[in-house]
């Protein structure tokens, strides 16, 4: 990658996410997350940081640096859904669901979708950070 547009692209891409859920996590408007997707801006330090918490890669990735795009190792686990979540934290599948919709769990995030329906995703590499990586490839079936 050569600049913080096509990381960004590449890094929103890979974590399934809009501009809109992307602006909601990280606290940058729609409209500026828009000018650092076409290149004509690019974010001061902080902002860059906010995103890169949000997606779940390094500031180093999300600047264009030829580094790899996630802090960590990536888990095998592409896709957890909530009621996954929930059976691998020992909590019930609503409580998942309110904490993602109330922004309180960090390892994921509710988007209003159709009527009363959200949708929901879950970034793996966050997912075990929150729950342990011990735990995490026990319940999946990974090894360490």
């Amino acid at each position: 990658m050569k600049n913080f547009s096509e990381g960004l692209k590449y890094a929103m891409a890979q974590a399934d996410m809009s501009q809109s859920a992307l602006s909601e996590k990280s606290g940058c408007s729609k409209a500026a997350i828009s000018q650092y997707l076409s290149g004509k801006n690019t974010p001061g330090p902080a902002k860059v940081k906010a995103l890169a918490d949000a997606l779940g890669v390094s500031v180093e990735y999300l600047m264009g640096f030829d580094v790899s795009p996630v802090k960590e190792p990536a888990p095998s686990i592409t896709r957890i859904g909530t009621r996954q979540a929930a059976r691998c934290l020992g909590k019930s599948e609503q409580f998942v669901r309110i904490g993602l919709q109330r922004g309180l769990l960090p390892f994921g995030n509710a988007v209003p979708g159709t009527g009363n329906n959200w949708n929901y995703y879950i970034n793996p590499v966050k997912f075990r950070d929150y729950v342990g990586a011990d735990r995490f490839n026990e319940f999946f079936g990974l090894t360490a």
